[in-house]
């Protein structure tokens, strides 16, 4: 019976919470996905800008399974945010969320290697549905467990509106 709770507990002990790195320049904004997110059980680190982000995630990126960039951002914006984190991991897992892209289209986004774009604004159980699903583990056959996938430019990539 012990060696049963042994296993059981080191199980347990092996699965990490999921990170999540959200990056938006407004505060209201970055408190509510803060507080969703915890809800759904992720870990969640917050960042106002490009400066904030870089340095978070130099600092926990073992622990970040996914940086949620908002697109429009005074100074540097989302797009550009992204290209700093990929100067530390060219690896990063990104997602954009936007109310208005800019001078981005959805295809501009998707084609910097986002996973997604969530179109503000979003339900935040939603999102933290579909983040679930982009940070769970493949399977062999390479399938993201419940995800649906529909743009067949760019496979694995998904818009939400």
């Amino acid at each position: 019976m012990s060696s049963l709770l042994t296993q059981s507990a080191s199980a347990t002990a092996s699965v990490r919470a999921r990170g999540v790195l959200v990056i938006d320049d407004d505060e209201p904004v970055r408190r509510l996905l803060a507080a969703g997110l915890k809800h759904h059980g992720f870990i969640v680190w917050l960042a106002a800008n490009e400066r904030e982000a870089v340095e978070i995630y130099k600092s926990h990126h073992t622990s970040i399974d996914l940086a949620l960039l908002d697109v429009r951002m005074p100074g540097r914006d989302g797009p550009e945010t992204l290209a700093a984190l990929r100067e530390f991991d060219p690896e990063v897992r990104s997602c954009f969320m936007t109310g208005e892209a800019g001078l981005y289209t959805q295809e501009d986004l998707l084609d910097l290697g986002a996973l997604a774009v969530f179109r503000k604004p979003f339900r935040l159980n939603e999102l933290a549905e579909h983040l679930i699903a982009l940070t769970t583990p493949t399977d062999s056959a390479g399938e993201v467990p419940g995800g649906s996938w529909s743009d067949d430019e760019h496979p694995g990539a998904q818009v939400y509106e």
